[in-house]
């Protein structure tokens, strides 16, 4: 049984990420990550897509020996599978290749995942398909090198059809938000008069150099931060903002 847990992408993220709210959910679509960097887990790849993934790419969920991480909600149309219709019609399941992880644990985590799936969306093992499968791309690699045969995987599937994963945990990790600098001290601390008596926030200013910038409390969670962060861009408190873990 795969723990799960999300980290959302936020919705101004996503909107340049993908096709928008509009995905059909009539496939999931199984992928590797190609990064066997050590540390590239499944964190490490949400953490990639939430601060930005310098390529035109994006994927629901990534999974390692530990844990399952979901980025995106499933109506979102992610830029994965190389075809429009990939794109708009799947759910995209990344598989961790990190030289420092263990790859088969991490094939079972994905197992229990997809029958999780397949069964929250009502999408038989037919449309459990490669990546390979819209595009032509090799992918996922090792699947299709017979490191463990694509058979097997989806014999997997249906053996943990009958296990009932765990329920998605919010991120508990604490986070604060940290604006760009200002070269009035008076400027900085009208903004974080702004944040105490507008929003009720802990905010206080930090001097960099001849420059100042404003920091908050903490917010649990990458959602609360992110939503602290576009209170304080709507609010055009700052031009810059950053998410800091505490």
């Amino acid at each position: 049984m795969v723990s799960i847990r999300q980290k959302l992408v936020s919705v101004t993220q996503a909107t340049k990420v993908t096709n928008g709210k509009n995905n059909a959910r009539k496939y999931i679509v199984v992928h590797e990550t190609d990064n066997t960097n050590t540390g590239a887990d499944a964190d490490a790849h949400a953490r990639l897509q939430i601060n930005g993934n310098s390529r035109d790419a994006s994927w629901h969920w990534q999974v390692d020996e530990n844990e399952a991480v979901q980025s995106f909600e499933h109506f979102w149309a992610c830029w994965a599978a190389g075809t429009f219709t990939g794109n708009n019609q799947g759910i995209h399941v990344e598989i961790c290749v990190n030289r420092d992880g263990d790859f088969n644990k991490a094939l079972q985590n994905t197992a229990s995942l997809v029958a999780k799936i397949m069964k929250e969306e009502n999408i038989p093992i037919s449309k459990v398909v490669q990546h390979n499968y819209f595009s032509g791309k090799n992918c996922p690699r090792n699947i299709r090198a017979g490191k463990v045969s694509w058979a097997t995987f989806l014999q997997m599937v249906s053996n943990a059809n009958s296990v009932q994963p765990e329920k998605p945990i919010p991120d508990s990790k604490k986070y604060r938000i940290q604006t760009g600098t200002y070269n009035d001290r008076k400027v900085a601390e009208s903004v974080v008069e702004v944040l105490k008596t507008r929003f009720g926030w802990i905010a206080y200013v930090e001097q960099n150099g001849n420059n100042f910038r404003v920091k908050t409390g903490t917010f649990v969670g990458i959602t609360a931060a992110q939503n602290a962060e576009n209170k304080i861009k709507t609010a055009r408190l700052a031009q810059v903002t950053y998410i800091l873990e505490a």
